[in-house]
């Protein structure tokens, strides 16, 4: 008689033991889904931040292109006033005026007497 009340009791134990069991493995279940959903959260955040910072950085290099563009062209303009300048100071120290063509008369209507 006092078997099949031990055993009943012992089937008890396990199945309580089972359910306790049961409950902490989906709890943890539970709490690891959670933070793995908060770090999913974080992480798009530093994604759409970096994108944000990479987009700048294309924009920059855009501009800087164009800035290195008109430098060139700059430089090319300086470079050729420089040699007009160069040959400009080559004839006035050889002719000692700026004028390389003889005076001419003035252009107007000529005066009638």
């Amino acid at each position: 008689m006092l078997d099949p009340l031990l055993r009943s009791r012992r089937f008890f134990q396990i199945g309580l033991a089972l359910a306790v069991a049961a409950v902490a493995g989906w709890g943890s279940f539970a709490y690891s889904a959670l933070s793995s959903g908060q770090q999913v959260t974080a992480l798009t955040a530093e994604r759409d931040a970096a994108v944000a910072s990479y987009q700048q950085l294309q924009e920059a290099a855009g501009n800087l292109k164009e800035v290195e563009a008109k430098l060139g062209a700059g430089q090319q303009e300086l470079a050729a006033l420089t040699e007009q300048l160069d040959e400009t100071r080559d004839r006035v120290s050889q002719t000692g005026s700026l004028r390389t063509e003889p005076s001419k008369p003035p252009k107007g209507k000529a005066r009638k007497p």
